[in-house]
């Protein structure tokens, strides 16, 4: 949404928007400043109610209160003139267009067990769906050694074979390990260890905090708000998320749903 919000060439972007930053040209011009508000009396926000915001922003709305602040916050982005403001008024609307481009081509599922989400990437591959279509996120202390220690980061592909779980499939993918304070060790696959470790590596030490830290990491991945803090409780049990990105020529998306529910993959419980 692009307002003036009481300040000279300003852009507001509502908060349910903030996933379409990510999706921005490299070229928009950079605002001078960044600023937290009510959009609709134009008021800063508290610090608390910022806390407050990015906590519970990709969650399952619980109360009006927490419901009215989602609907009323917004990033007011101010820029040197109106120049550089229309242009980036521009370069967020074809971000935002880009964006549910993207969730249209993005099939999801969870599974219960690694052996049949493994199953179901390797069948996936069979059937010519490219490994770089394919991401795969699982809770990594739930396969890892008991004594396993790893310093703060991941590293791509080398610590394959420390994961029990990965298996065939992560073997495959390629694998990373991410750490976040207060969930441990998270083991990532395929096209979202690409685009969605390093934001969230950035930002862990803060959000892993108060959690939400992969419900982050799978809306930058393109999944819903609401439905990426469901996957986020199914991992902490231990389930395994698998996407899909039914772009590439060739791959039905109708069939591609299918073979996942075929081996054993299903939405997250809403309960």
């Amino acid at each position: 949404m692009g307002e003036t919000g009481g300040t000279a060439h300003a852009y507001v972007v509502k908060a349910e928007e903030l996933p379409a930053l990510y999706y921005l040209d490299e070229t928009h011009p950079r605002p001078s400043r960044l600023e937290w508000i009510n959009r609709g009396t134009n008021q800063k926000l508290r610090r608390t109610t910022i806390e407050m915001l990015l906590r519970t922003l990709f969650a399952k709305v619980q109360t009006a209160s927490v419901q009215k602040l989602h609907d009323s916050a917004g990033l007011r982005a101010s820029f040197r003139n109106e120049r550089e403001r229309d242009r980036f008024s521009k370069a967020f609307q074809n971000a935002r267009n880009e964006l549910n481009r993207e969730r249209e081509h993005l099939v999801t599922a969870v599974f219960d067990h690694s052996d049949a989400a493994n199953r179901a990437v390797a069948i996936l591959s069979v059937e010519g769906v490219p490994d770089e279509s394919i991401s795969m996120l699982w809770r990594a202390s739930e396969y890892l050694e008991e004594k396993y220690e790893r310093a703060t980061g991941y590293s791509p592909g080398s610590v394959a074979g420390a994961i029990t779980g990965a298996g065939v499939a992560g073997a495959m993918l390629g694998v990373g390990i991410l750490m976040i304070p207060g969930f441990g060790p998270v083991a990532v696959a395929g096209a979202i260890a690409s685009s969605s470790i390093a934001p969230v590596a950035a930002v862990s030490s803060v959000i892993g905090a108060t959690g939400g830290a992969i419900a982050k990491m799978l809306t930058d991945h393109d999944v819903d708000g609401v439905a990426a803090t469901l996957y986020e409780r199914e991992i902490k049990r231990g389930k395994i998320f698998v996407s899909v990105n039914t772009q590439t020529d060739g791959v039905d998306k109708a069939q591609v749903r299918r073979l996942l529910i075929s081996q054993g993959g299903h939405a997250p419980e809403s309960g």
